[in-house]
């Protein structure tokens, strides 16, 4: 504890009481850090701030697909005071989203309340919320040991996508919400180090993730080997490498589970044993250029490929093309991967694109807005 013995030492007149006071307030601080405080979870006496009962959904998206899809606890519906939505930078599909919510509360008997904005950005953590929060239950996954049997025969055979370890919700998101547009079935996930069902990630999918099937396993392994015996391909996405295929030449039609890896370290060993096929994404810009410097070498390598033997080849011709080295650091490429993200949805597009076409082709139909 501070302690002030000579009065030289506390020239500014500090007694016992205010170095206690100050204390208190820092072993309160740090409490709240420690514990997952938010912002309104603890509201200081005379606040206008609103006590949740369950969690903060906010954005115009979420808060729909929220209020049609029903899957949660409903509790109260927050509205901006004076929201201006008659300005320029509005948009129609919005506009008319937002009166469908505040009908849609009306209708559900939801209590409707309006606060300021301030109250708003404190309720959503300073996110982006669009002038609505939904103070709604949260939502639980559903526990999986396996998928079933796929139905029978169908124009478009299922694909279920399964995360394991994906622990950024912006990226879980935004998987849901490539997931949800290119029409995948499911999403799987890893009971322990995955990324929880949270508002952010309701955000980051534009309400995908109130719509989408969900599932947890215990244990990705199993539930990609009992999967695979109940009739789905295991397809697992890596880089490029011995028995990896690009995707643009995996056969269609097949019942499909697309396995993804976890920020920065990929599929872990035990769930690509699991995996009976795997795919890469060719790098257009690498894949390019190496070609038109490698010729004839590159084209009697497997996939019309480079193969792993050629790494050093490739290095000093990728130097030659100022790709390869930067002044004062060791070789390198800038952008040698994807965002898992990025790469759940092309994968996606051309697990479920029907339509006969080259790889590399431009996609039409993504709304790049968020």
């Amino acid at each position: 504890m501070i302690r002030y013995n000579v009065r030289e030492r506390n020239p500014r007149g500090i007694t016992r009481d205010d170095v206690e006071e100050e204390e208190e307030e820092n072993d309160e601080s740090f409490r709240r850090r420690n514990s997952g405080w938010k912002n309104n979870a603890l509201p200081s006496s005379g606040s206008t701030l609103p006590r949740l009962c369950g969690e903060a959904i906010y954005g115009v998206g979420p808060v729909y697909a929220a209020l049609r899809i029903a899957r949660r606890e409903l509790f109260c519906l927050y509205v901006q005071a004076n929201m201006p939505m008659n300005s320029g930078r509005s948009k129609k599909k919005d506009k008319k989203a937002f009166e469908w919510i505040l009908k849609s509360a009306i209708e559900k008997e939801l209590e409707v309340k309006e606060i300021s904005k301030h109250d708003l950005n404190m309720l959503a953590d300073n996110r982006p919320h669009q002038g609505l929060v939904l103070d709604a239950s949260p939502l639980e996954l559903i526990n999986a040991i396996n998928l079933d049997a796929p139905w029978g025969e169908s124009e478009k055979p299922p694909v279920w996508v399964a995360l394991d370890e994906v622990q950024d919700p912006q990226n879980f998101g935004a998987i849901l919400r490539s997931a949800y547009f290119l029409g995948a079935q499911g999403v799987a996930v890893c009971a322990k180090n995955s990324a929880p069902l949270s508002a952010v990630v309701s955000k980051a999918s534009a309400g995908a993730l109130e719509v989408m099937e969900l599932r947890s396993c215990k244990n990705m392994m199993k539930f990609l080997e009992i999967s695979a015996k109940n009739g789905w391909r295991v397809v697992g996405a890596t880089a490029a490498g011995p028995d990896v295929i690009p995707i643009r030449d995996l056969p269609r039609g097949v019942p499909t589970i697309l396995v993804l890896g976890g920020e920065g370290k990929g599929l872990r060993t035990n769930v690509k044993m699991a995996c009976n096929h795997f795919v890469c994404i060719p790098g257009l810009h690498i894949e390019s250029n190496t070609k038109q410097v490698l010729g004839e070498a590159v084209e009697n390598t497997p996939e019309n490929g480079v193969s792993v033997g050629d790494d050093d080849l490739i290095k000093h011709d990728l130097q030659g093309l100022g790709l390869g080295k930067r002044s004062g650091d060791e070789d390198f490429i800038a952008v040698e991967s994807l965002n898992v993200s990025v790469a759940a949805g092309i994968l996606l597009h051309e697990l479920l694109d029907s339509s006969p076409r080259a790889f590399g082709h431009s996609l039409t139909g993504i709304d790049t807005v968020a």
